[in-house]
């Protein structure tokens, strides 16, 4: 048995089992898509920034004199409406699909959920009206709102499933019956929170969300999205994807996307984080996990294996759109040590080449979500409103060219080989 075949059998028999439960884990598939339910409100709302504040003078002078000057003023509506809510569309996504883990009707959770959170948050008097501040219902308290879905879904939980609830005659309407279900473990779980904001009142925090924000948010944020926090994440997810795991959703969507998410909005009020959402969506995915777009491009154009040129006319058009399965699954890469090897580092490279370029200045700040299937290139311009983000794309396009190089062609003179004794034999 070769190197390769030992290091192969190795990852599978005693890593693949230890990801695979990690990846099925209940709570982190819950803050997935809970996450992934505020995509298309934040996708929405940069999309009407990008259109209100596009950098070129010439179309702002042009809809200033068509529709007036207060032309953008949709620019704050949808804003409001989209990233302006994006806390209570987490805290009850994550609460509702919880309890659908457990196979219980999630509604209920998720609503009790925003219930619960409402009651953590301490009203503010402004000019004399009792009111909840705006950062209440955005990204500001997105890690209180995820904390306090967690916990509410997980008490729901047990509550019913030690039938601690109001039972109605099957006659009653379902719609009705399954309210009433949730009429008991609600009171009990919107009264434990009253009292953990009265006991938190007395503490030097003030309030559950000021702690959560200066003893875990703030430290967790500060590292996680830092150069070594960054490259943890890029590390964990591609090292899964090489086992044939989805890195994407075990690792970047329910640990760093919430930190990611709340750095944006803090950039949008003036702030400067280097790690955004768009950073690593735009930058890093670059044709997909793997950075994987360049390697496609060497086996469409240069291959000389049949197979190679095959996979890569296979995976040209998913990869223009990040889409990368048929390099990840065709090469393959998943269980292949050698080929694990460009596709863990290259992100990381890559990623360090834009974290670099972002600090110095030369490369834009992205702060402006688009779909993560926008193609490369183009990416780089909407999500940052300016031309250096092509320029930031063409080198990082390159950059992880020349990573991927030695190996892909390596690999493809090794199929080649393998291909002209076949036909020799044949």
């Amino acid at each position: 048995m070769s190197d390769s075949s030992k290091v192969g059998n190795f990852l599978e028999d005693k890593f693949l089992p230890v990801a695979s439960a990690i990846g099925s884990e209940r709570h982190l598939i819950a803050l997935r898509d809970g996450l992934v339910m505020t995509m298309p409100l934040l996708i929405i709302g940069a999309f009407s920034m990008i259109i209100a504040e596009f950098p070129i003078q010439a179309y702002l002078d042009f809809m200033a004199g068509v529709f007036g000057e207060n032309w953008n003023a949709f620019e704050g509506i949808l804003m409001n409406a989209t990233y302006g809510i994006v806390a209570l569309v987490a805290c009850f996504g994550v609460a509702n699909s919880l309890a659908g883990g457990y196979k219980l009707d999630g509604v209920p959770a998720g609503i009790l959920s925003l219930a619960a959170f409402f009651v953590i948050n301490i009203i503010g008097d402004f000019d004399g009206e009792a009111a909840w501040p705006a950062g209440t219902f955005d990204a500001t308290l997105l890690f209180t709102a995820l904390v306090v879905a967690l916990v509410v879904g997980e008490i729901y939980r047990i509550l019913v499933q030690k039938n601690f609830t109001i039972k109605l005659p099957k006659s009653v309407p379902p719609a009705i019956s399954r309210q009433f279900t949730a009429l008991l473990p609600g009171a009990v779980i919107l009264i434990l929170f009253l009292i953990i904001r009265g006991l938190f009142v007395l503490t030097p925090w003030g309030s559950f969300p000021v702690f959560v924000t200066e003893v875990i948010s703030t430290p967790l944020r500060g590292f996680g999205t830092s150069y070594i926090g960054t490259l943890i994440a890029v590390f964990g997810e591609h090292f899964l994807w090489s086992l044939g795991l989805h890195g994407s959703s075990i690792v970047i969507s329910p640990i760093f996307e919430p930190m990611w998410i709340v750095n944006m909005s803090e950039n949008l009020a003036g702030a400067r984080n280097i790690v955004t959402l768009t950073f690593y969506e735009c930058g890093v995915w670059i044709g997909g996990s793997g950075c994987t777009l360049p390697a496609v491009v060497y086996m469409l154009l240069f291959a000389k294996s049949r197979l190679i040129k095959q996979i890569g006319r296979l995976s040209i058009g998913p990869g223009i759109f990040n889409i990368n399965e048929p390099v990840t699954f065709g090469l393959p890469v998943v269980l292949n040590p050698f080929l694990m090897v460009p596709y863990i580092l290259t992100p990381a490279i890559v990623m360090t080449v834009q974290y670099i370029g972002t600090v110095i200045r030369v490369f834009p700040l992205q702060n402006y979500i688009v779909p993560w299937t926008t193609p490369f290139f183009i990416s780089g311009i909407l999500t940052t409103q300016s031309f250096m983000g092509f320029v930031m794309h063409v080198i990082l396009f390159a950059v992880a060219f020349v990573c991927w190089l030695p190996f892909i062609r390596i690999w493809d003179n090794r199929q080649y080989k393998l291909e002209q004794q076949e036909t020799q034999e044949a």
